[in-house]
């Protein structure tokens, strides 16, 4: 009787043991974070950005409700994406569409490319540019546009690769020349720089925000190193390999300040664990009540 008793009582725990895990899971898969960072600048105004990234073509609640509802909440001025919002197949480029379709309503969406936008063009018959720009986005590609937000001039600029070292792909010198034309013709401002680029590698593990005058930069691609341990290190991280140095928050140099973000779900939707899918809150301008 006394082992039937031990037996029943472990496998008790057992149950209540996975029953927890699997909550566990759901809320690390499910439960959005909003990550809220404030840069000190000498504008009379504050800019708020909302920034989404690596979404991977997932949907949170019908037609990405959830996301919509939290974003409004929050009243950006501008909204930025920064690569990885579908995946590579891009068969579920639609579920991107009707997310810009409704958050061009709070705000200006701002698109750059992630690797799986960048095959887009290379697997489809139809142009992800133009796609997104139909839909309403602002896409810059390489490109950069001036704009006024709550009366301050900013310049905000899209780019995927590694800043300052043309691309991560062996492409044609032509190709090389149109980014390094980019990144001099970005920098050439007095205009408060902002710039969205998926791939955080040259910026944090190679100390870009030390050596580039771009003063606020948005990444992602890292996917908040999948598996968090306690203290906030992370596990994996594309092209940088195991346990990362940088794989979510806000970083400062002396010449600008990045912001990584762990997005919201990782390549091939592999479970994250004690990583919740993030949405960025970024208040730049004067800090006002300390």
């Amino acid at each position: 009787m006394r082992k039937t008793n031990i037996r029943a009582k472990i496998l008790l725990f057992i149950l209540i043991l996975a029953i927890s895990c699997g909550i566990y899971l759901l809320y690390c898969t499910y439960h959005i974070e909003v990550s809220k960072y404030h840069i000190d600048t000498d504008f009379d105004s504050v800019i708020r950005v909302a920034q989404l990234t690596d979404l991977h073509g997932l949907e949170y609640g019908h037609e990405n409700s959830r996301i919509i509802q939290i974003v409004n909440e929050q009243h950006p001025d501008l909204i930025f994406f920064t690569g990885d919002m579908i995946d590579e197949n891009g068969s579920d480029l639609e579920v991107l569409l009707n997310l810009i379709d409704d958050l061009i309503q709070i705000a200006p969406v701002y698109c750059s490319m992630g690797n799986d936008e960048s095959h887009w063009d290379e697997t489809n018959v139809s142009n992800i540019k133009e796609e997104l720009e139909n839909a309403g986005a602002i896409v810059l590609d390489n490109s950069y546009i001036d704009v006024t937000v709550n009366n301050v001039d900013v310049r905000i600029g899209g780019y995927f690769g590694y800043y300052g070292c043309p691309h991560m792909k062996n492409i044609t010198e032509e190709e090389q020349s149109k980014e390094t034309q980019f990144f001099k013709s970005f920098e050439e401002t007095d205009k408060y720089k902002m710039l969205l680029c998926h791939i955080p590698t040259a910026w944090l593990d190679w100390n870009y925000i030390d050596k580039y005058p771009v003063n606020l930069i948005f990444c992602g691609h890292y996917h908040g190193g999948i598996i968090r341990f306690p203290g906030g290190k992370g596990l994996f991280a594309p092209y940088v390999g195991w346990f990362p140095t940088f794989t979510k928050g806000m970083f400062s140099g002396t010449k600008g300040v990045c912001i990584l973000s762990s997005g919201f779900a990782t390549k091939h939707h592999i479970p994250r664990l004690n990583n919740p899918p993030e949405i960025v809150i970024a208040d730049i301008g004067r800090r006002i009540n300390g």
